[in-house]
């Protein structure tokens, strides 16, 4: 009967452990996400202050994508994932070298370079994000962390500051053009047509999500 209680309050122990460690890891996932897309907007009119957030915000969160996946490998689980489609990295990997050859015939090197630097690092963030999530898949069943839901809400929390920024800053939030006649959101933070394209993908991520609601109902 002890024996039993022990081994029973040993795995309410780990099992509570283990949910503390999926909220934590989680969290900071959702944060990582967060700052990722927000390296992309354009934070400063300083064409040096804007490189610099760019690169150093953006390498930041690359360790911090590298630093949770270590930890999970770290609690408990055990990196045994193999590659099955070698064909999309083999073609990510030929676009970035055909990136970097066309250094040689750009006229501004530095902003090329730039790109292409960014470019290398979101694939290896993809990487090390997509690997913990996998292996959240086999170690923790059941975890509830979607890539899809992190990027989501991450993407609402930028347009709510957006949404809320015309109201409270109109001037920074607003970028005139046609000569004054139109007044465009997102200012020389992020090209309107960008943030549209953000919206379209949150309104494509709550539409996955209202399909899967709508399903487990029916």
């Amino acid at each position: 009967m002890e024996v039993a209680i022990e081994a029973h309050n040993s795995y309410t122990e780990n099992k509570s452990e283990d949910a503390r460690f999926l909220k934590m890891t989680g969290q900071i996932m959702f944060i990582l996400m967060l700052l990722m897309i927000a390296c992309f907007f354009t934070w400063s009119e300083n064409v040096t202050i804007t490189r610099i957030i760019k690169v150093v915000g953006r390498m930041g969160v690359l360790a911090g994508s590298i630093a949770v996946y270590y930890s999970i490998l770290k609690n408990k689980a055990v990196d045994t994932l193999t590659w099955k489609n070698h064909g999309a990295p083999f073609l990510y990997f030929a676009y970035l070298l055909l990136g970097f050859a066309s250094f040689m015939w750009s006229t501004n090197v530095g902003y090329s370079a730039l790109q292409w630097f960014m470019t290398t690092q979101n694939l290896i963030f993809a990487y090390f994000f997509t690997k913990s999530i996998m292996l959240f898949d086999v170690y923790y069943p059941g975890h509830g962390l979607k890539v899809h839901r992190m990027v989501g809400d991450s993407t609402f929390v930028l347009l709510l500051v957006f949404v809320i920024g015309k109201f409270v800053a109109p001037d920074i939030f607003f970028r005139l053009t046609h000569g004054g006649e139109e007044a465009r959101l997102g200012g020389y933070m992020m090209n309107p047509n960008e943030l549209g394209m953000l919206a379209v993908l949150e309104l494509h991520v709550l539409l996955q999500i209202f399909m899967k609601t709508h399903h487990k109902n029916g």
